[in-house]
């Protein structure tokens, strides 16, 4: 009995501060990430199979998160203009769930081009306006927790969705291209759940975001030093932020199964969600800046793991580092952005935020492609140890005065 209200106790401490829209915001990004996760880590095995190379490889994923990240900087600013969110939610994910069924059609990689970038066109319309309304659905001191929960959930979708794989390739006499295609339906089910979750429980908040009445360019000086001095380390650390497909690849290259690298990949996400929550909550205590400098040590560290991964146990405590450096991140940036900027930019900020890691990630993705088919695991991996380093300098020198708690009474984003 003392167990269960000790338990009882801890479930509602971490919920605290932490609104209905937050939760069901969770459970729509569960289900997606569900969706998407069942398709992504078999995705670069299936172009592989119908005669992709690693760099179209890289083509395909940097074209695709650029295009999706043009726009978020486009639909976060729509968002602060209307001063509503959900629209931009609803359409993204929709569009989203459509374009997945498509990839059953593919018969080339410039097909699965075409429905990777619609496909992210719909993440582009809702990235930013629902991280914002996370925001605006939040009390200021717990913001790093939302994110940090939202992140969670997020990762356990992806948990979830590559063990969803397993029976069909299990039960696979031979794993085929066709295979895989019948992976890409079923992948289709848990996203269209999400979307009717969506439409169905979540809300505008009852105080509604305040909207950006002023020019794009004197928003942009409204959003200060400090929120542009965090882009350019966003700029260079993404830039070399190492695709999860050359992970896959490497695993592949080491003479793993798909099912093992599935399983790794499964191993990566359940770190995600362990490290995600704890990490957040910490930032909203000790700040933003430390958990970024620490992620970008630990970025480093799993480049050389990978690059050096031989076998097994390697491989492993690579997919573990990796989801220990992007649960202590993601969250912890998105929160960096909403400290540093008004209220009624947060739509904006968020935007090109997501637009500036997007811009970098074709480039990026191109160029640790060309390294994999040029140098293999080394100079791919090398090229992501030498830009978090690079990344960390900038972080140390040009982001002091932006380090602190939100729950300060002078916080920007305080009403």
């Amino acid at each position: 009995m003392i167990v269960t209200v000790e338990r009882e106790k801890v479930r509602r401490g971490l919920l605290t501060g932490l609104s209905t829209n937050v939760l069901i915001l969770g459970l729509v990004s569960l289900l997606t990430d569900a969706s998407s996760e069942m398709i992504y880590p078999i995705l670069p095995l299936f172009l592989t199979g119908i005669g992709a190379t690693g760099a179209v490889i890289g083509l395909i994923e940097g074209a695709a998160e650029t295009t999706a990240s043009l726009l978020k900087v486009v639909s976060g600013r729509l968002s602060d203009k209307l001063g509503k969110r959900k629209p931009f939610l609803t359409s993204g994910y929709g569009l989203s769930t459509l374009a997945k069924p498509l990839l059953f059609l593919a018969t080339s990689y410039w097909h699965v081009f075409a429905v990777r970038v619609t496909e992210r066109v719909g993440k582009g319309l809702r990235s930013a306006p629902r991280d914002a309304l996370i925001a605006d659905s939040t009390p200021e001191a717990h913001i790093g927790k939302a994110y940090g929960l939202h992140k969670a959930m997020d990762s356990t979708g992806a948990v979830i969705g590559p063990l969803l794989v397993l029976p069909v390739l299990l039960t696979a006499a031979t794993v085929t291209t066709d295979t895989y295609r019948l992976i890409f339906l079923l992948a289709t089910i848990p996203a269209a759940l999400a979307v009717l979750v969506l439409f169905l429980f979540v809300k505008e908040p009852p105080k509604r975001a305040p909207r950006a009445t002023g020019r794009m360019w004197k928003d942009a000086r409204r959003l200060g030093r400090r929120f542009w001095a965090l882009t350019l380390v966003v700029l260079i650390f993404f830039a070399g932020e190492i695709s999860y497909s050359f992970f896959v690849l490497q695993s592949q290259a080491q003479g793993m199964s798909t099912v093992t690298t599935i399983l790794l990949y499964a191993l990566f996400n359940v770190t995600f969600v362990i490290v995600s929550l704890p990490s957040g909550m910490l930032s909203d205590r000790i700040g933003r800046r430390p958990l970024l400098i620490l992620s970008f040590i630990l970025f480093a560290l799993t480049s050389l793991v990978m690059a050096s991964a031989t076998g097994l146990l390697l491989l492993a405590l690579g997919f573990i580092l990796y989801g220990v450096y992007k649960g202590t991140s993601e969250g912890a940036f998105k929160a960096f952005v909403i400290d540093l900027v008004p209220r009624d930019l947060r739509g904006t900020a968020l935007g090109v935020y997501h637009t500036a890691v997007g811009l970098v990630m074709l480039p990026g993705g191109l160029v640790a492609g060309l390294l994999w088919d040029a140098a293999g695991a080394w100079g791919t991996f090398g090229y992501g140890i030498v830009m978090s380093v690079i990344a960390l300098v900038l972080m140390l020198f040009l982001t002091r005065r932006g380090d602190r708690v939100i729950a300060s009474s002078d916080s920007p984003g305080s009403p």
